[in-house]
């Protein structure tokens, strides 16, 4: 298998490994809340309802959000028939309600959540404190066996609306210095996402991953092969230099086999190539065949090819020397 398929094969395995982590964070994420047990309905109707503010005090312009639940026994209340009807005025929905629906085994649970605010000139005070009384929630439901339409009535507690600028008793002094600002910070509408924290998460996490895969390719593309060795020319000293292929000849007779096969490899390659050239095609392709064989050449094969070599080598000699 060659480097640059590694290569493509180990960063796609790091990318499948970091899309699999991410998508099994998020399968079993389950926000860090469970459900509760299934409400009773103690109501001899068979339907119960609350109503309910999750601040008491407020100043002008805060956010309140309303919350209605209704629990209902399916045994004696139709759930799909119930309506709900309420009036915030002078308050207004700064969007639309939101409604969940939980059903148990014999119950069924609604809730509906009303987000507020006022921003008119008339819902101002000029006392310090107001009291804002909202209309109770009227809501009609049908018996589960049928018949008229029935109604019932939830209460909402009452809203005390502060102002944020007390104006200056007639005990206190009127200096600028004295002005009573009130602001709270906490009451500020729901931040909103362009895009969900999660599925930024899981974005980062394949960035993450392609980018990690793009380094361990720059790594293996630009690593430093290791140099196929070469059968050099050995020379003795005080004689005629040893040309590549007679020394090549030499490790093909040679019984000790000082490397393993693969200088005897090499040394075939090289004198196949040789022989092709002097014309002996059929003894190259032999050459060549036991030089890429599987099991390792033995010495008798090598040996013998070593001596047909020289002496197709040799005849060419005495043909390309000159004449006396």
């Amino acid at each position: 298998m060659s480097e640059r398929r590694q290569g493509i094969l180990a960063g796609a395995g790091l990318v499948a490994l970091a899309l699999l982590g991410a998508l099994v964070v998020m399968l079993l994420w389950d926000g860090g809340g469970s459900d509760g047990p299934e409400p009773k309905v103690t109501s001899p109707s068979g339907i119960q309802a609350y109503a309910d503010l999750d601040t008491y005090k407020v100043h002008f312009g805060d956010t309140v959000t309303a919350k209605l639940e209704v629990t209902v026994d399916r045994s004696r209340v139709d759930p799909d028939s119930i309506r709900v009807n309420t009036d915030f005025t002078p308050w207004k929905a700064a969007g639309a309600p939101q409604v969940v629906r939980r059903d148990g085994h014999s119950t069924t649970y609604l809730e509906t959540r009303y987000t507020l605010r006022c921003l008119e000139s008339f819902c101002t005070t000029q006392d310090v404190d107001g009291i804002q009384d909202f209309r109770a929630a009227r809501i009609s439901y049908t018996p589960a066996g049928g018949g008229e339409e029935q109604t019932m009535e939830a209460a909402w507690p009452e809203l005390l609306v502060t102002a944020r600028y007390a104006p200056p008793s007639s005990s206190q002094s009127s200096s600028p210095g004295d002005t009573q600002w009130r602001a709270n910070l906490l009451s500020l509408p729901q931040a909103t996402y362009r895009i969900g924290p999660w599925a930024l998460v899981a974005l980062l996490l394949v960035l993450a991953s392609l980018l990690a895969a793009a380094a361990v390719l720059i790594v293996l593309r630009t690593r430093p092969k290791a140099a196929s060795p070469v059968v050099a020319p050995v020379t003795v000293t005080g004689g005629p230099r040893v040309s590549p292929l007679e020394y090549a000849l030499a490790l093909l007779e040679d019984p000790g086999r000082v490397n393993g096969s693969g200088d005897q490899r090499r040394a075939l390659e090289l004198v196949a190539d040789g022989l092709l050239v002097h014309g002996d095609g059929a003894l190259g392709r032999i050459a060549r065949a036991l030089a890429w064989s599987r099991p390792v050449p033995k010495i008798e094969e090598t040996s013998g090819l070593a001596r047909k070599a020289r002496v197709v080598l040799g005849r060419r000699e005495e043909a390309d020397a000159p004449a006396a």
